[in-house]
Order: structure tokens, then C-alpha cells, then sequence
């Protein structure tokens, strides 16, 4: 059973990453909905302006959050192509007309800051110290992820994705440059990718049962690195424009070369030390 399991999840996983390509995500829906959920649940702590407008539209808010993630495959598209980085996102804000728009563009850097930390930190340090995570790549790591913090925020998405956003996919088409049913497409297949990990999650358990929980020092990390994700997010709502994690590529590409190389060059030298990917102390103060 273990083994019938292990197949199917690395024929899932090899199915999408080879169609929409290996960065194709970074943190998973359940756990943008952690960040989301914790940074209006601390509102406060934000700037006041900002506060007021995602307090107001908070289903917006968790909306921008996931939407960011309709651009599957943004991985390999050029950076003009795909709004999934600084510039992209804040043309969102720019572009806002009212105070809604505005929550779903404040949605969608809240993602890209969470985005800084699994691209550049997370996903990077699993997959070169993991063997298992070595050969199923970086949708397994989400997976993981998703499963540990809880189908309940995974449900929340599901739910929050079905509802009806014509303002805030008006700008999303505005933006993008899309036209409607190809923005339809790309929402209807990640909503569909959401409910169908709702649906193993809570369901059946059907990836992870009787093995995960024992990976502590992985749940450690998670909680951990989740914790930090919450504290960028916060961070870019409250110094939107001079931010610390302005300065770190939310796709994370830098970090996705230096691991790749050192993979390589592992396969070749199986004593070659495994890269670390330390969390800079600029972003652990914050």
C-alpha cells in the first residue's frame, strides 16, 4: 500500500511539474491561508491606512493571496509575461480603483512576500537534504506542507476561490493583459487543484497517512519557516515600499540555480557537502 501510495504521488507530482514547470508553486494555498488569517487577525500591527482596507475586504484579501497562483508555469514564462514578482504587483495596487481592489492587490504582495520565504529558503534546503525530496521536487514539499498545517485552511481556499471576484478579476485582467476565458482557464484548473488536495487531505488521507507525523524536525521547520512567512507579510504592510523582502526574488531563482548545481554536482561527488540555505538575519529580526 505504502508503495501503490508512493507512485501515484510521484506520477501527480511528475505530471504537473513537467506540464507547468518546476516553480511552478511555492507555499501552498493552506498555508498563504495561514498568512492571510494571521496577519488580519493582527491587523494592528500593520499600517493604519492598510489595516483599515484589508479589515474591510478580507475576502478580497485572502483572494489576492491565492490568485497570485492562477499563473501556473510562471516559472518558465518571462518576467514581462507573468505579474508573479515586485513590479507585477504592485501595478495591481497602482491600478486599484477602490478600496476592495486595493484589498486584492494587498492580497497578492502579501503572497509574493510569503512566496520569499519558501522559494529562497523552504523549498531549497528540503530538497537538497531529503533524498525523498530530491526525487519528487517541489510540489511534494507543498503537499507536505499543506497536509501538516491542516485540510481546514485548505478548505477555506477552496471555498473563498468558488465565490464570485468580477471587480478584483477585472483587474486581474487589466493587468495581465489576458483575455477573460484565458483567465477563466487558469482559475477554474487551480481552484479545481485546491478542492482536489481538499478533497485527499480530509478525505482519505491519501498521501500522507501513518508516515508524516514522524518527520519532527520537518514539522519544526515548517512552523518555523511559516512563522517567518507571517512576519514578511506583515512587514510589507507595514513599510510597503521599503520593505526588507523587496530586495529577495519571490520566485526564488537564484536560490533554484545554486540547488540545482549543487545536485549536480553531488551526483558526481557524493562527499560534496549539501548546501545550506540560512535565512538571512536581516529577515529573522524582523
Amino acid at each position: 500500500m505504502f508503495f501503490f501510495k508512493f507512485i501515484i504521488l510521484l506520477a501527480i507530482s511528475f505530471i504537473i511539474e513537467t506540464l507547468f514547470a518546476k516553480t511552478a508553486f511555492a507555499w501552498g494555498p493552506g498555508v498563504h491561508t495561514v498568512t492571510v488569517l494571521t496577519t488580519l487577525n493582527n491587523a494592528a500591527q500593520l499600517l493604519p491606512s492598510i489595516a483599515g482596507i484589508i479589515t474591510s475586504f478580507p475576502r478580497e484579501f485572502l483572494y489576492g493571496c491565492l490568485a497570485a497562483d492562477f499563473f501556473i508555469g510562471k516559472g518558465k514564462m518571462k518576467k514581462e509575461r507573468h505579474p508573479h514578482n515586485w513590479e507585477g504587483g504592485f501595478n495591481f495596487l497602482n491600478e486599484a480603483g477602490n478600496d476592495r481592489e486595493a484589498s486584492f492587490s494587498y492580497g497578492f504582495l502579501s503572497h509574493l512576500a510569503a512566496d520569499v520565504v519558501a522559494h529562497n529558503f523552504f523549498v531549497p534546503s528540503l530538497i537538497t537534504s531529503y533524498p525523498t525530496g530530491r526525487k519528487m521536487g517541489h510540489l511534494y514539499w507543498e503537499l507536505k506542507a499543506d497536509y501538516l498545517i491542516g485540510p481546514y485552511y485548505t478548505k477555506i481556499a477552496g471555498y473563498v476561490l468558488s465565490m464570485e471576484h468580477q471587480e478584483c478579476d477585472e483587474l486581474l485582467n487589466q493587468i495581465t493583459g489576458k483575455i477573460k476565458n484565458g483567465l477563466k482557464v487558469k482559475k477554474r484548473f487551480f481552484t479545481r487543484s485546491v478542492k482536489f488536495s481538499d478533497y485527499c487531505y480530509s478525505t482519505h488521507d491519501f498521501f500522507f497517512a501513518g508516515k508524516v507525523i514522524r518527520w519532527q524536525a520537518f514539522h519544526d521547520y515548517l512552523i518555523f519557516m511559516v512563522d517567518l512567512s507571517c512576519r514578511l507579510v506583515r512587514d510589507i504592510l507595514r513599510h510597503p515600499g521599503s520593505s526588507t523582502c523587496l530586495s529577495y526574488d519571490p520566485m526564488g531563482r537564484e536560490s533554484l540555480l545554486v540547488r540545482n548545481k549543487g545536485l549536480l554536482s553531488r551526483r558526481f561527488n557524493s562527499h560534496r557537502p549539501i548546501q545550506k540555505f540560512t535565512v538571512n538575519k536581516e529577515l529573522l529580526k524582523l
